[in-house]
């Protein structure tokens, strides 16, 4: 499982990486629109808040994969044995109860308004909630997963 998740991983981190290109260009462009031609455009606007939300939720599960997000752990460092464990699995079990909502009400959402299209780009609810719904989805997993090697750990442990 943790290899299927690794390379799932990479493959939203190229995504995340193209979207980071896209917010680039998008800002770059309406600079460049603003400053030399007194002009901007609502559909790069758009297109550049779509990829930076994209870009968010895509590397919340990249980052927990790699362990790199940022972790406040003035509690936790000073905990041992039992009752690490026991904090860290209520903070995956947490994990995946939110992200599982996150999903339910995105599904509640798209239910009634997927159809619905934004304003600029007349982009369909539906395109808008995918890399949404992707970064949820692999988030919840990589909890899972880090729930089960939790667990298995400390089996070997006993």
């Amino acid at each position: 499982m943790k290899a299927i998740i690794r390379t799932s991983g990479r493959i939203l981190e190229g995504l995340a990486l193209l979207f980071l290109v896209t917010l680039f260009l998008c800002v770059f462009t309406q600079i460049v629109m603003r400053n030399f031609f007194d002009s901007g455009s609502v559909y790069i606007e758009e297109l550049a808040r779509f990829s930076l939300v994209s870009l968010v939720f895509l590397m919340i599960p990249v980052l927990l994969i790699d362990r790199q997000h940022i972790v406040v752990d003035l509690l936790t460092s000073r905990l041992r044995g039992k009752t690490l464990l026991g904090t860290q699995v209520i903070v995956e079990v947490l994990i995946i109860f939110l992200a599982f909502f996150l999903l339910y009400s995105s599904s509640e959402v798209l239910l009634n308004n997927w159809s619905v299209r934004s304003p600029a780009m007349k982009m369909p609810n539906l395109v808008l909630y995918i890399p949404i719904v992707l970064g949820i989805l692999f988030t919840a997993l990589e909890s899972i997963s880090s729930l089960i090697s939790l667990f298995s750990a400390k089996e070997t442990s006993l």
